[in-house]
């Protein structure tokens, strides 16, 4: 997948955008300037002059966007693939996650080896790296006032794969960050003795809250270096408190609705109606989380006087 180098046509600090955005509204990380990806590096950007109140203020209406023109945004014949291309690879993820074909190898004499064959789990991977990269797509559109699901545009198996790699390791790194203070005071704990989980809890609750800022930054800057700069979370949460905890009790939510739900190989021995029960259940999870991730979009949108980058 091809990158687009330009410089920003109002600080000419260098900007660099995959392919895949040309044509799409981008923000400039170093001064704000809104502009379209052009399609080549020598093209003319063409910028877009935000109303004066975008940075200046909030904009009102956060709520209303979120539950009015939350659900006519996903069911649209424009959003109709990505929604179709979700629901086929949680389809595809509920029946074969529990396949392992794994075996041992005991040999003649010889010491008895296991070959790891976990085809449910890599199945498992690359769907929620697909479904990852939708939700980082879904969050970035929003911030930028498209009103429906962003187009699948995976560049095709290579593509795929790497837009799949790139996401699952995204995601993973922002996990990790925002619990990184809990995995230290979990280790300092059993160094002096204590085994409890309990103390660790508010280490893991912080995380947690912390996580779809951390989402964010990697959805809308697509630098993980960001997820470094903390001091750039607390600011849009002190400022906008209660619209975050509402976007960040979403997000707890959608995990243990995730967590709780069953795939066919904990229903199989059932009656196909309790099959497809769980299968819809799973379902509505992902509309769920695809509504939270225009939530956290929303969030950027509304309260982007508040962000610095």
């Amino acid at each position: 997948m091809a990158t687009i180098t330009f410089n920003c046509p109002k600080c000419k600090s260098l900007c660099a955008f995959k392919d895949a955005y040309i044509g799409r509204r981008a923000r400039c990380l170093n001064c704000n300037q809104i502009f379209i990806v052009p399609a080549t590096e020598n093209e003319k950007i063409q910028t877009i002059k935000p109303p004066k109140e975008e940075f200046d203020e909030p904009l009102p209406g956060f709520y209303e966007a979120v539950f009015k023109k939350s659900l006519p945004a996903i069911f649209n014949k424009q959003s109709l693939t990505t929604l179709l291309f979700i629901f086929i690879v949680t389809t595809l993820k509920f029946f074969t996650a529990h396949l392992d074909y794994s075996f041992t190898v005991i040999g003649r004499g010889g010491p008895a080896f296991t070959v790891f064959l976990p085809i449910g789990s890599v199945i498992a991977a690359l769907v929620w790296g697909g479904i990852f990269w939708c939700y980082a797509e879904i969050i970035y559109a929003t911030a930028f006032d498209i009103e429906s699901l962003p187009q699948i545009i995976f560049g095709g198996g290579a593509g795929y794969l790497f837009s799949v790699l790139q996401s699952l390791y995204s995601f993973f790194v922002a996990l990790v960050v925002v619990l990184l203070p809990a995995v230290v005071a979990k280790i300092i704990f059993i160094e002096t003795g204590i085994r409890s989980n309990w103390p660790v809890f508010p280490f893991v609750v912080l995380g947690m809250f912390l996580f779809p800022m951390a989402v964010l930054a990697v959805s809308i800057s697509r630098a993980l270096t960001m997820l470094f700069r903390l001091d750039y979370f607390f600011v849009p949460i002190k400022n906008a408190f209660r619209h975050y905890l509402f976007v960040a009790g979403l997000f707890i939510l959608v995990w243990y609705l995730q967590y709780v739900s069953l795939n066919y190989g904990d229903v199989a021995g059932r009656s196909n109606f309790i099959i497809r029960l769980n299968l819809l259940f799973v379902l509505a999870i992902q509309i769920l989380a695809i509504f939270t991730m225009r939530a956290t979009g929303l969030f950027y949108r509304h309260f982007a006087c508040y962000f610095k980058w």
